[in-house]
């Protein structure tokens, strides 16, 4: 595995991660306090983003196939940054659209809030790109690492973005969004200068020309149905953590904080340990347990981890064993996402990755429009650690899938593989 190939790359996503790791623990609050947004309005952002990438993504995948990764991946980044300058004018833009008394179900500031987040959904394209771009890069037997250090870029973007977050918010309420924006054209300008294109010309011209068509032999054609189902459900009890957890524990851990003005940033640090512990689990011990496990018997055990801090965040009150209980969320999501998107890339021809993951991304995006929906109605009304409860038990759905993908042969794509 060509690590200096894939440095610019893993640089790319930090930074972008890094700059939507700033307003991912304080849009749910901005939205609550600035534009009196309620709890499932609050999560229908997250809804919007998903919806909006649940329809793009295989098209961008698919697009990046045919025209190069890093193209797309540039027109991705612009989404990113107007969706970010439209946060940080949502209150005058909001002022204007209120002034026009129009009979809507949102404040203006709330609907400029909707439509950054579909902006940034539909151009959202950068993970998929980049897994589709180190597939690309990286051989077989070391693909699963190399998505892994992929997870382990992400994660360490969360480790600062969130904290970051959380101090800019201290000089204002739009300070963190001018923060992201910068950090997201400084992603671009790394895009322009820096990333070379993984595909060849010639097989990006057989793609436009239809030559680099998808094959998929029958036998794994069930499996791939099966690794989208368990994708799916699985991101279905992921979304309750990044919908609810800053109004969890805004709610139900600092209930009665010594420091009423510090939580954004203790929500921030909480986040951060989460990306620290996603760095640990991707740079130390993801190669050595796809070696020892292989990528289905890890995906098992990251879901069995997933559930456990599920059970123990509906039992928490205690900040310090909320944080801690980060430990195995983020352990069980850093070695089962590599090894799902490990597995997607052998239903197919290298041409066609993009197209594969994209698939994979609009599965995992269409639960997260469920998700963030179900989880707000949960909370409000049944209790907030029911959507913790209701998600251990949506991902033991997903470990008894898991189980049956274990026992499934995966025909591998040679040349001579007998195609549907």
């Amino acid at each position: 595995m060509d690590l200096k190939r894939l440095f610019p790359i893993l640089l790319i996503i930090f930074t972008n991660i890094l700059g939507a790791g700033v307003i991912i623990p304080i849009l749910p609050l901005y939205a609550q306090g600035t534009f009196q947004g309620s709890v499932i309005q609050i999560t229908l952002l997250s809804s919007a983003f998903f919806g909006a990438q649940f329809l793009a993504a295989p098209v961008l995948g698919r697009l990046s196939d045919r025209y190069g990764r890093r193209p797309l991946l540039i027109i991705s980044q612009l989404g990113t940054v107007v969706a970010f300058m439209l946060f940080i004018f949502a209150i005058p833009l909001g002022q204007k659209i209120d002034a026009l008394n129009f009979a809507l179900p949102v404040s203006g500031g709330m609907l400029i809030l909707f439509a950054g987040r579909i902006l940034d959904g539909i151009t959202g394209g950068n993970i998929t790109i980049a897994q589709a771009y180190i597939s690309d890069i990286t051989p077989e037997d070391h693909r699963a690492h190399g998505l892994g250090l992929l997870q382990g870029a992400i994660g360490a973007g969360f480790i600062f973005g969130p904290a970051f977050g959380g101090i800019l918010s201290n000089y204002g309420q739009v300070m963190p969004f001018i923060g992201a924006t910068v950090i997201t054209a400084i992603t671009l300008l790394l895009t322009l200068f820096t990333l070379k294109e993984s595909l060849t010309e010639e097989e990006r011209s057989d793609n436009r020309h239809g030559n680099g068509v998808q094959r998929i032999p029958w036998k794994n054609i069930l499996a791939l149905l099966l690794v989208l189902v368990i994708g799916f459900i699985g991101s279905l009890a992921f979304s309750s953590m990044p919908s609810t957890f800053s109004l969890f524990a805004d709610h139900v851990i600092f209930t009665n904080p010594q420091f009423p003005e510090r939580v954004k940033f203790y929500i921030g640090l909480m986040f951060a340990f989460n990306g620290s512990m996603q760095v640990l689990t991707q740079l130390v011990l993801i190669r050595p347990l796809v070696g020892r496990f292989g990528e289905r018997t890890l995906l098992l055990i990251g879901q069995a981890a997933i559930a456990l801090a599920f059970l123990g965040l509906a039992s928490s009150s205690n900040a310090i064993i909320a944080t801690f209980l980060f430990a195995p969320y983020a352990f069980g999501f850093g070695v089962s996402e590599p090894s799902m998107q490990s597995l997607v890339t052998r239903f197919g021809q290298r041409q066609a990755r993009g197209y594969l993951l994209g698939l994979y991304q609009s599965a995992r995006s269409l639960a997260l429009i469920v998700g963030p929906i179900l989880a707000g109605y949960v909370y409000q009304n049944i209790s907030p650690r029911s959507v913790f409860d209701l998600a251990a038990v949506v991902i033991g759905v997903a470990f008894v899938a898991g189980l049956a993908l274990k026992r499934m042969e995966i025909v591998p794509i040679t040349a001579e593989a007998n195609p549907s």
